[in-house]
């Protein structure tokens, strides 16, 4: 399937969800121009208005590992206008977290530039940890309530999981397994120190759209009519572990 940004892929998954069908979508891929010189892909020029408070931290996120180039920036009246040229690809997920980042203020344009040589990999910093489900069952309060306090969640109490299911977002890069169906152990002794409160922030719901730019290499959106879940390509956990360590392997012996 080809489509103009996640937008487009986001609609055709959602329409064909309605209509009952069921599938695992994989990480979007940018059509590439192999030519006898080399490999080429997409570049875009991208035009971001936003509060002159955040132009620094729109800077930072576009020229570190999404490889942004400036060429213009205007700033009038507390506002800026700044101007990039980068891989299409390097674009993908930088709205939300612009919106996020900004306050709501950024407001962001793109339009195809050319065909460039590729730029290589784009920083590491930009795949999210993940928590992931190691047991399957009903999630509790009691165990989300944990869970809670490494990352973000993206699952309430009572929703069914799966080993390899994704169910949150880590506060740090690794993934990490976690059990979100852990029960409280029960006892007849009732102390102060025994009753404690279940309590955790929001659930962070993700759509369709959102979970495209979202989704990490070595994960698929699996969508139902019922339901739409974010899970690894390969949920036993050892064989994930095993495929980590080798892909950080090649990731050092191409540094050298």
């Amino acid at each position: 399937v080809y489509a103009r940004g996640e937008l487009q892929l986001g609609i055709l998954i959602e329409e064909m969800r309605r209509e009952g069908y069921e599938m695992s979508v994989s990480p979007p891929r940018i059509v590439l121009d192999e030519r006898e010189d080399g490999v080429y892909e997409p570049w875009e020029e991208v035009t971001v208005d936003v509060d002159s408070e955040h132009s620094g931290t729109v800077m930072n996120m576009l020229t570190g590992d999404r490889k942004a180039t400036m060429t213009e920036s205007q700033e009038v009246d507390g506002k800026a206008r700044m101007k990039f040229e980068m891989p299409t690809r390097a674009l993908l997920g930088f709205g939300p977290e612009a919106a996020t980042a900004t306050r709501g203020s950024a407001v962001v344009n793109h339009t195809f530039l050319e065909m460039r040589e590729h730029a290589g990999p784009l920083g590491i910093a930009l795949e999210k940890g993940k928590l992931v489900s190691s047991e399957q069952g009903k999630s509790t309060s009691y165990a989300l309530n944990m869970v809670g306090e490494r990352g973000e969640l993206f699952i309430e109490p009572g929703e069914e999981v799966y080993a390899g299911m994704v169910i949150g977002e880590n506060s740090r890069q690794a993934d990490l397994e976690v059990n979100p169906v852990k029960a409280k152990a029960l006892t007849n002794m009732r102390t102060t120190l025994k009753e404690e409160k279940a309590s955790f922030s929001a659930v962070r719901r993700l759509s369709v759209e959102d979970l495209i730019s979202y989704m990490n290499d070595d994960e698929v959106i699996e969508v139902t009519p019922k339901s739409v879940r974010l899970r690894k390509k390969v949920l036993d956990a050892g064989q994930r572990q095993r495929a980590a360590k080798s892909k950080k392997q090649q990731r050092e012996a191409s540094k050298k």
